[in-house]
Formats: C-alpha cells, structure tokens, sequence
C-alpha cells in the first residue's frame, strides 16, 4: 500500500518540477508494485491546482487518471469522522492539517507515505518514529 502526497501527483503532471521525472516513475510503479490509497481530498487537491495553474482540459485529464490509478475501495472518504480522526495529528506531529488527512490514511491502512514536503511534513513524522515508512520522494528506495 502506498499514500502518495498531492504534492507528488502534482508534480508528476506538471512534468516542470524539480522532482517530477522521480514523482512520474513512482506513480508509473503503483499498478505493478504498489497499490494507492488516498484521502478523498486528493482529487480537490490535484484537479484543483492544476486547473488554477495550467487549464481545466489538464485537471480534467488528470482526473480521469486519478479514477485509474486509485480504487475506489481505498479511496477515504474525508467525511466529519475521519477528518476527527485526523486532526489530532496536526499536534501529535507538528503537521499542517492537510497533511494530517495524508498521514490519517496511511496510518489507517498501513501504508508508506510518500511527499515533495520533506522539512514541514516527512521529517516531521519520521521524527516520531511511526508504525509506517514515510519518505521524501528523493529517498523513496523502490
């Protein structure tokens, strides 16, 4: 299992990052070697972004890969439970809230964490020493 960052999707799609070719061939191992489970966040987060900074044909699109490389059975519902079940985390880590629904998800399915936010977020929960791997996507040794 595998929770991957917005940021990481993001990244990917807008192939002009730092780190994209590593985010595309991270996402390229998920049907493969991987299996996604992501907060239902993930869609505003990705197809909003990209709709604000590159076109809504290009969210669009990205959508429709999100509805391939995501099943639906693993996608959480951010309903008012689950986002109670997450904010206690923002404190416990030091994350933004954001981020606490990514990690929710991790947690809640024993998945590896994977983001471009290495200072605010990864080293942040890594410094906890959680039950889950989390990696930069730098670090991401698969």
């Amino acid at each position: 299992m595998l929770t991957l960052d917005s940021n990481v999707m993001i990244a990917a799609l807008k192939e002009d990052e730092s780190h994209s070719d590593r985010c595309a061939e991270i996402i390229g191992k998920g049907p493969g070697q991987f299996i996604l489970s992501e907060p239902s966040i993930v869609y505003q987060e990705v197809c909003g972004t990209l709709a604000r900074r590159v076109g809504a044909e290009v969210a669009d699109n990205a959508k429709r890969q999100l509805d391939l490389i995501i099943d639906p059975s693993l996608l959480t519902n951010c309903n008012k439970a689950f986002c109670v079940s997450a904010y206690p985390l923002c404190s416990e880590y030091g994350i933004y809230a954001i981020d606490a629904m990514y990690l929710r998800t991790a947690l809640d399915n024993r998945a590896i964490l994977v983001s471009l936010d290495k200072e605010d977020f990864i080293d942040k929960v890594n410094s906890k020493g959680p039950s889950i791997e989390s990696y930069h996507v730098s670090q991401f040794p698969f």
